[in-house]
């Protein structure tokens, strides 16, 4: 397995590609949540995408992004995990990543999430915790979690 994190400005066209590919078949297709998932956040400077290739195939992927683009912290969003892989552990591993490469590139930034809330219960598991009430976005229920570098458990 191999990780790869980069601005998008470095991202080849294949990769690109395949981000947009995946992040599609789980949030639109699986999900059947018609969005707009282009919002331009992807281009932004400092914008970091984390991705775990499985033989050279995209399996994991998240979007990390410094303050102010989607809260006043830093934060990881389109974090997902191809569906073959789900329940082998895995994605704990990547969640854990998505996190530390976080707190690596922000290290002062407390970071905050928009997790669905039928997976808070995990999140909480990292040492997040819920800071809004339940909202519905894009017809899933969501809601806003932080973690502290100070308070994170080490996993």
């Amino acid at each position: 397995m191999n990780y790869l994190c980069l601005p998008f400005n470095e991202l080849t066209c294949l990769q690109l590609y395949e981000i947009l590919h995946l992040r599609s078949e789980t949030f639109v297709l699986e999900q059947t949540c018609i969005y707009q998932d282009i919002d331009y956040k992807d281009i932004q400077d400092d914008v970091h995408h984390l991705m775990l290739y499985e033989h050279e195939k995209l399996i994991a992927y998240a979007r990390l992004l410094p303050q102010g683009l989607s809260f006043n912290t830093s934060s990881i969003g389109r974090i997902l995990l191809v569906q073959s892989m789900r329940g082998s552990g895995l994605g704990r591993k990547f969640i854990q990543e998505c996190v530390d490469r976080t707190f690596l590139l922000w290290p002062k930034c407390d970071i905050t999430i928009g997790a669905q809330s039928h997976l808070s219960r995990l999140y909480r598991t990292f040492g997040f915790t819920e800071v809004s009430k339940h909202y519905l976005e894009d017809g899933i229920m969501h809601v806003d979690m932080c973690i502290s570098k100070n308070t994170a458990p080490s996993l």
